[in-house]
């Protein structure tokens, strides 16, 4: 990385009169070494992984080496000790390198070269600023680590510690070889800390794409994000990976990734929530000492600002691009449905619909751009009429058997669509049967083209005026002909998607069992069948099928092939639905189904969630209020939308109210800053009031929910106001955390005395 150690401003000096260098004072050392080894650090296992993976990158750079950097984790079966090493095959160390360079800090060879990530001299000894406890008493701990070399044919062991001055680099042991130059550095680590370090190599080496992981797949935790094979799309000003680093823009400095700050830029982050980095080159931009965070310095600001935005102009060019592939009906469908969802080669994508409308799409290679285009489901109407059958349609808007509305999105998300081409007959069996598999079905017929295209039908929803819809010779004119083709188009994806009707195949045992008539008798009534409670424990038992005839409220039921389905329906349903009880086990001495902990519950205000062998699920449909698992959602769940939909609402808000520390929300703050103290008050209450804080449980489940429900909304003008004062809040924290790390605040804030608010007062930068 590039850096100029002299030019410190560009003020022109006119006198040198009386000048004198500044020094270190004698015993500046041994403090300067304290400085880099325990303090300087917030992260100390982060910025371990980040500087010396970096390093390992910056050897390569220099050799000219292609070959992967290497980080593994393994344990030495003779001392029990766990160790992280990072290897590269680069240039080596010789021992004049080692003395001169390596073991001397704020010395480096990268400050004229920005193809290397390095510059300041310090990042090979990070690894000091990682303790290890070593059970001694308080305060003792071990950082020693070890630094194993290959230069010019011989093999160099050293072991890098902290001395009582300042750290000490020992050589071990030196021996001739036959290895290439490479270097690595193996810490110790301890075994609490292995799932941290692993998490710490995803989100610092994040765009560390010439990485092999050895020894991490024994944690499932980071075993699937710690692989060996991934793809970073490379824009033109972007980079996209994924999302794990972050949900919104941040930057990429050569490969190491930063969060950006945007209330530092004067910019709100909900306009920028893209998991994409801006790319920028090493010394383009600053960074602090710590290389934890960015240097926001005038110039770095003016620089971000304009790279933000240059980012968002590619993103929108490569989005207009991409609706250039729109041509056909159905193709027309996806881009309304899934509009923003930008798809990249590797088959990953993102949503950046909230920087771009639809009304800044040219659609030129669409068959029926000349047209207004009605939407989706007065298009339907348009062109086909549809008829329910089965069970009465209830009348929400979530139920799978609502009143059929049509639309591509309802062909693609239903199972329970038919269509009929030709003359519709109503069969019984076919229709009893079509009720015993989804209690309410739909048909779809095309309507005639002599019914639909009227001149009046075609003005109101085209917004067209024909003065006729056929020419002399009876033949549709153009637009008609066009809507004809649209028809006939849309017919297609109908028949895609929908099942045919007129040739559904009747299994001949449902018939065998109508024409026979048999209904339950007694001896059937008494059997017992195997059923799981879903729920509860040990809940595997025999139930006779006369109690499961007889039970009145509602049966969520399905085979093992559903068991995740019930498992989830059941666990949300009793963090969203806490009055009633879930049946957890049947009592077969007193022939009672009951809820964990309250027996003989008698059955009131109780739901079952049970799980069958697929030759039982026919005993179901003689069940007073049976329901298939897969109708969880339709059924019940979306009476709980609006609660849920609110609660994530502000679900973002609350998670990061709670990175707030405890000192700055207690109410004694308003003694060290009374105009603080008004603003957090003010954030408190309005937290508080907030739906997020109610009912936790729920953001547990939202893994789940969110199969169900859109979960993304955008801010209210309040929300974004709190948005704002925790920003300021966090802002305030961040300025202060350096400087209270020095100093033991008591555990429960509202103990602090007046001398402790005296002192904070004046070292805080309030």
């Amino acid at each position: 990385m590039e850096i100029n150690l002299l030019t410190l401003g560009k003020q022109a000096v006119e006198s040198t009169a009386g000048q004198k260098k500044m020094r270190l004072s004698e015993g500046a050392s041994s403090m300067v070494f304290q400085l880099f080894t325990k303090n300087v650090y917030s992260n100390p296992i982060g910025t371990v992984v980040r500087e010396i993976t970096s390093n390992c990158f910056d050897s390569h750079v220099e050799a000219n080496v292609k070959a992967p950097v290497l980080i593994k984790k393994f344990k030495d079966p003779q001392t029990n000790t766990l160790y992280v090493s990072f290897i590269d095959y680069g240039v080596g160390m010789s021992p004049d390198r080692i003395e001169n360079i390596y073991g001397v800090y704020f010395e480096s060879t990268k400050r004229v070269d920005n193809t290397q990530i390095g510059g300041f001299g310090i990042g090979g000894k990070t690894p000091l600023a990682y303790k290890r406890s070593t059970g001694l008493g308080e305060g003792e701990y071990d950082n020693s680590f070890y630094v194993i070399t290959v230069f010019d044919k011989v093999k160099y062991y050293y072991c890098m510690y902290e001395g009582s001055d300042s750290p000490i680099i020992s050589l071990l042991h030196s021996e001739p070889t036959t290895e290439g130059n490479g270097t690595e550095v193996r810490i110790p680590i301890l075994e609490k800390d292995q799932t941290t370090f692993a998490k710490e190599m995803v989100r610092q080496l994040y765009y560390f794409e010439n990485v092999i992981f050895e020894g991490f797949d024994d944690d499932y935790r980071t075993a699937s994000t710690l692989m060996n094979e991934y793809q970073i799309i490379r824009g033109k000003s972007f980079l996209f990976r994924g999302s794990d680093y972050a949900s919104h823009m941040h930057v990429c400095l050569g490969r190491v990734a930063y969060p950006i700050d945007f209330p530092t830029l004067g910019l709100n982050s909900s306009d920028y929530q893209m998991p994409v980095a801006i790319k920028l080159e090493v010394g383009s931009i600053g960074v602090t000492v710590s290389r934890e965070s960015l240097d926001y310095s005038e110039s770095t600001v003016k620089m971000l600002k304009a790279k933000l935005e240059e980012v968002k102009e590619e993103i929108k060019e490569l989005i207009t691009k991409q609706y250039t592939n729109v041509q056909g009906l159905e193709d027309y469908f996806k881009m309304k449905l899934n509009f923003g969802k930008l798809e990249f080669s590797n088959g990953s994508s993102i949503n950046v619909g909230n920087i771009i409308k639809q009304s800044d799409i040219n659609l030129t290679n669409f068959a029926y751009s000349f047209l207004k285009m009605p939407n989706d489901k007065q298009l339907f109407k348009f062109f086909f009429e549809s008829k329910s059958f089965g069970k009465k349609a209830k009348k929400n808007r979530y139920s799978s058997s609502a009143s059929f509305e049509g639309g591509y999105e309802s062909l693609q998300r239903n199972d329970n669509i038919y269509y009929c081409d030709g003359e519709f007959n109503r069969r019984i069996v076919r229709q009893a049967y079509l009720k015993s598999l989804h209690d309410t079905y739909h048909v779809i017929e095309k309507r005639k083209v002599d019914t639909i295209y009227r001149k009046s039908e075609i003005a109101e929803l085209f917004n067209v005026h024909l003065d006729a819809v056929c020419d002399d010779n009876g033949k549709p004119v153009a637009y008609v002909q066009s809507l004809i083709d649209m028809q006939d188009e849309y017919y297609g994806i109908v028949l895609k998607h929908a099942k045919d009707y007129n040739n559904i195949e009747i299994p001949a045992d449902f018939i065998a069992s109508r024409k026979r008539g048999v209904g339950l008798t007694t001896e059937i009534r008494n059997t017992t069948i195997p059923v799981k409670f879903i729920g509860g424990y040990n809940s595997k038992c025999r139930v006779k099928l006369d109690k499961l005839f007889n039970y009145k409220n509602t049966i969520y039921y399905g085979t093992e092939e559903d068991a995740t389905q019930l498992e989830e329906a059941s666990r949300m349903f009793g963090i969203l639905f806490p009055n009633t009880k879930v049946i957890s086990y049947y009592d077969e001495y007193y022939h009672t189904f009951d809820t964990r902990g309250e027996s003989n519950t008698k059955n009131k205000n109780t739901i079952m969630f049970i799980m069958l062998a697929k030759n039982n699920i026919k005993y179901m449909e003689y069940c007073k209020n049976a329901v298939k698992s897969k109708e969880f959602f339709h059924n019940l769940l979306y009476r709980k939308a609006d609660e849920v939909q609110q609660y994530f609402q502000t679900y973002d808000l609350v998670q990061k109210y709670g990175t707030i520390k405890a000192l700055y929300t207690s109410k004694k703050f308003a003694e060290v800053s009374p105009e603080w103290g008004k603003a957090i008050a003010k954030l408190n209450t309005a937290i508080a009031k907030i739906p997020s804080k109610k009912n936790d449980a729920i953001g547990n489940i939202k893994y789940m929910l969110a199969k169900y429900f859109d979960l993304t909304a955008t801010l209210t003008k309040d929300q974004i106001k709190i948005n704002k004062m925790i920003d300021d809040v966090l802002f305030l924290q961040e300025c202060n955390t350096k400087v209270l790390n020095y100093i033991d605040m008591p555990y429960y804030m509202d103990s602090i005395d007046n001398d402790l608010i005296t002192i904070l007062q004046k070292i805080m930068v309030l």
